[in-house]
Order: structure tokens, then C-alpha cells, then sequence
């Protein structure tokens, strides 16, 4: 079922770990489905909370200090409440640009926090989601015609929004301003729609997790390849990976094992599964001469990513984008040989089944399991208390059976009720606060080291008073912060 809007939505952020970092600001504007506004734009700034360090770098990309956020603000679970409304709004499909990756994680974890059912707004009510950057990936690589492509200053092509948007005449003042990267966003993908409309609307499709499912199914048990995009193919081959897949994963009911044929899978053979984890998950700057990343990889039937036939390329399109076409088809063929050893399935599946360390931070747990129901009913009171009796914020009134809420209940008050809290609660706030700011640990390097950091950085860019105010006032933030944290 088509949607009966799209909602384009944008964060700016104080980091770029979900888990982690904080949320500044979000701005949106929903669409009808030829993507003509409904309404004005909506722009919102969180206040930021006593248990975090902003990134300088981050502040200085978007320009927006802790100070703004603060005196622009409203309050955390206020702001994700309303950003619940929105994205959850009855047959709303919501798009950002690199979204899923990006904007969606810092959704779903500022929902998590906040007591707000952290995946519902993407699937109930037929709601969905779409990626604007994934669509115009997928137009490049198959059906480029109509749009102008720029380069980067490499002579690469670019598919950054700032860059599109000039090339292709579009108004997008102040970069990395939410509410310009929204309207932008709008824009760009109407190119899409008005110039590649089959693959716009073929786009819609995927947003369908059954629709992805057979497809892959499908190719499974043809033994064939289905196209993608990925980050991780260079550009200049269009972005595009030739995915087998192999078996779903054993964990995750979601994920598709596959291997991008690009690759010659007969180094599958002879591998030990420790060598062939090494070479997967080892990083690019490690890789050594003559060492080659096996084409295995997990694909996700729930992301709304975009998947085709391998016919869909043209031959002229893959000369275009130096792909060979016969190397793919050879290494489909040797995938499918390959496979009959069933000790290679038993190896592929191995290399996902890894256990990794649990953080004891509940701030990131969110993927450490989905919360029961009668712990998800309680939790959707929190707004309404929250909002006329917050002083009820409590174990008597929610006596969660999940260790996570338990801990999370506590944070939320003290970072939406400090005012509110008796003596002991705030010592008690405070005390974690400072465990977050001030100690150094894995995850921070302390306030002191932090404040020198951001001294070094105002030396060094002395000629840039944008920058210099940027930093001026962070060192000024994290001074009270100390300050009030004492």
C-alpha cells in the first residue's frame, strides 16, 4: 500500500554514535506523494543534558553550540515525543538523506531512551521508511540520465547533498543546517521522480519488507545474483555490488548472509573461519599488500534497501562503470559449486555467529533485546507523567521487570526533572553525570583532556573567528559544566 505522505526529516548532531551522543536539532516537512509540501517546515532544538561532552568538530560543522540548543530548546523526552508524532502519523513514509545509517539510529536510540516504542513509527499504521541517498545511488549506477552528476575535487563523482544541489541548481543555502539539508533533500529526489520515474516508483516498492524478502528468496533458490548499492564499492563502479545470497542468518531473522561477486569466492575453500573473520572485519588502513576482503556480507531485508536483477544493467552501463559482466557471471557459477560443500555453508554462517561484549551502559542496549509488553505498556505512560505529574517518576509507579529501564528511569528524570529532584536523587545525578564528563574512560577522555583539546584547536585556528567563537563557547560550556557538576 502506497503512502499517504512523506515526511523528509533531518538531525543535527553533537557526535556520530547514536548510542552515545546527543541529538541538537531536527527539522521536517511532510509531503504529499509527488512530493509537494503540506505546511511549513518544523524546526526543533533539544536541550542538552549534564551527562555529555558536545564533539568540537561536530559544533563546528553545524555551528550549533550546547548554548543554542539550550536557550532554543525544549526539553529531551518533549522533543522526541513530538518527533514521535510526526514520523509516526498514520501512512507516513519517512525520508532522510543516508537516514537508515545515520538519522534513523539516533530515532530509534532517542526513542529507546525516552520510553517511546523504538520501531513502531517505521512499520505500524502502514508507515515505512526510504532512503533519498540510497535512490540516488541506485538512479547514478542504472538510470542516470536526466540528472547532472558532479564531481568531487578528486574528479570523483560526488554524491554529497551540498554538491548535487548546486549542480543541479537547486537552492541549498547553509549546508549542514537542518532545515536547509530537508528542503534540499525534497529536491533532489523530485529530480528522481521527474526524470527516472519507473525507478522512483520501483524505489517505493522496497520499501515493502515482504516484497524484499521474496525477491531475495527468489534468488536464493535460482542461484542467482540481485544488484545493490554500497558505500563500499568505489564510486567509479557505480557504487554497485553483485550479492549471492547464501542462507539467513541464524540470528537475526532480518539478515541475509550474501557474498558481492566482484569477489572470486574460491578463497572461501581453504580459509580457516578465524582467518576469514580477520580478513572481513579487519580495517582498510590494516589490510596488507596482497591481502583481499572476501566478498561476504549481510544484507537486510528490513532497511528498506533497494535490490534488482542483474539484467536491469545494461552492458553499455557496466562498460560505463568498468564492471565486467563475464567475471560476475563466472564467479556466480563457481558461488553455486562452491556451495555444494556443506562445510563452506557451516564456515559462512560461523563468521556471523560471533558473540560480542554486552556495553553495561543501558543507553546502548537497545539492540540487547526488544522489551516485553507489559514493560512496553508501563513505559507508554511515561509521556503523560512525564508531562502533568513528573514528581511520580519512580519505582512505585513503574516497577519495571528489565534491569535496562530500571537504570533508564533514573536518567530520564535527572535529565529532563533535575530541578525536581531531592537532595540525595541529584547527588546521586550528578555523581553519574560526572562519571560521563569528567572521568576518563574507553568512551571519554575526561574534561580536562577535553578543555586542552579545545584550547590547542582555538591556537590553531586563531584567523577563523567563526571557528574561534565556536570553540570559545565550548570551553565556556564545559567550564559550568564543571562547575555545576562539583
Amino acid at each position: 500500500m502506497n503512502p499517504t505522505s512523506f515526511f523528509f526529516y533531518d538531525y543535527e548532531t553533537f557526535g556520530r554514535d547514536p548510542r552515545k551522543d546527543k541529538i541538537a536539532q531536527f527539522a521536517g516537512i511532510r509531503t504529499d506523494i509527488d512530493l509537494n509540501p503540506i505546511g511549513d517546515p518544523i524546526t526543533l532544538f533539544c536541550k542538552p543534558s549534564k551527562d555529555f561532552l558536545p564533539d568540537p568538530e561536530a559544533c563546528l560543522i553545524t555551528g550549533i553550540t550546547p548554548q543554542i540548543a539550550d536557550a532554543q530548546g525544549i526539553k529531551e523526552f518533549q522533543f522526541m515525543g513530538q518527533i514521535k508524532n510526526l514520523l509516526g502519523a498514520k501512512g507516513t513514509c519517512h525520508i532522510g538523506y543516508n537516514n537508515i545509517k545515520f538519522d534513523d539510529e539516533f530515532t530509534r536510540f532517542g526513542f529507546y531512551k525516552n520510553f517511546i516504542n523504538p520501531y513502531s513509527h517505521e512499520w505500524a499504521d502502514n508507515n515505512s521508511r526510504l532512503d533519498a541517498l540510497d535512490i540516488l545511488r541506485f538512479t547514478y549506477a542504472l538510470r542516470p540520465e536526466g540528472i547532472v552528476w558532479p564531481e568531487n575535487d578528486e574528479g570523483k563523482k560526488s554524491f554529497k547533498l551540498e554538491h548535487l544541489s548546486v549542480a543541479n541548481k537547486i537552492l541549498h543555502e547553509n549546508a549542514h543546517d537542518a532545515t536547509a539539508d530537508v528542503l534540499a533533500t525534497v529536491e533532489v529526489l523530485r529530480l528522481v521522480k521527474t526524470h527516472q520515474p519507473k525507478l522512483f516508483n520501483y524505489a517505493m516498492k522496497m520499501r515493502n519488507k515482504a516484497e524484499v524478502k521474496n525477491m531475495i528468496n527468489n534468488a536464493m533458490s535460482n542461484q542467482q545474483c540481485l544488484l545493490t548499492v554500497s558505500p563500499f564499492v568505489p564510486v567509479e563502479n557505480g557504487h554497485l555490488a553483485f550479492m549471492y545470497p547464501i542462507c539467513y542468518d541464524t540470528k537475526n531473522s532480518n539478515a541475509v548472509i550474501a557474498y558481492d561477486l566482484r569477489t572470486n569466492p574460491e578463497l572461501l575453500k581453504d580459509i580457516s573461519i578465524e582467518d576469514l573473520k580477520a580478513l572481513i572485519f579487519k580495517k582498510k588502513e590494516d589490510m596488507k599488500e596482497g591481502d583481499v576482503r572476501p566478498g561476504l556480507q549481510q544484507l537486510y531485508i528490513n532497511r528498506s534497501s533497494i535490490f534488482a536483477e542483474t539484467r536491469t544493467l545494461s552492458k553499455a552501463r557496466a562498460l560505463e562503470l568498468n564492471i565486467s559482466l563475464d567475471t560476475i557471471e563466472e564467479n556466480r557459477k563457481k558461488m553455486t559449486s562452491i556451495l555444494n560443500d556443506t562445510s563452506i555453508m557451516e564456515k559462512v554462517k560461523e563468521v556471523f555467529n560471533s558473540q560480542y561484549d554486552i556495553d553495561p551502559d543501558v543507553d546502548t542496549q537497545l539492540y540487547n533485546g526488544f522489551i516485553s509488553n507489559n514493560d512496553q505498556n508501563l513505559a507508554n505512560r511515561i509521556d503523560n507523567i512525564a508531562s502533568n505529574a513528573p514528581q511520580n517518576l519512580n519505582a512505585n509507579y513503574f516497577p519495571f521487570s528489565d534491569e535496562r529501564l530500571k537504570e533508564m528511569l533514573f536518567r530520564f528524570k535527572g535529565r529532563n526533572f533535575f530541578e525536581i529532584l531531592d537532595h540525595q536523587e541529584k547527588e546521586e545525578f550528578k555523581s553519574f553525570c560526572r562519571s560521563k564528563v569528567m572521568d576518563v574512560t574507553n568512551d571519554s577522555i575526561g574534561i580536562t583532556v577535553y578543555k586542552e583539546q579545545i584550547k590547542s584547536m582555538i591556537e590553531e585556528d586563531t584567523k577563523d573567528g567563526r571557528a574561534k567563537g565556536i570553540l570559545t563557547s565550548l570551553l565556556v560550556y564545559a567550564d559550568r559544566l564543571e562547575s555545576e557538576l562539583q
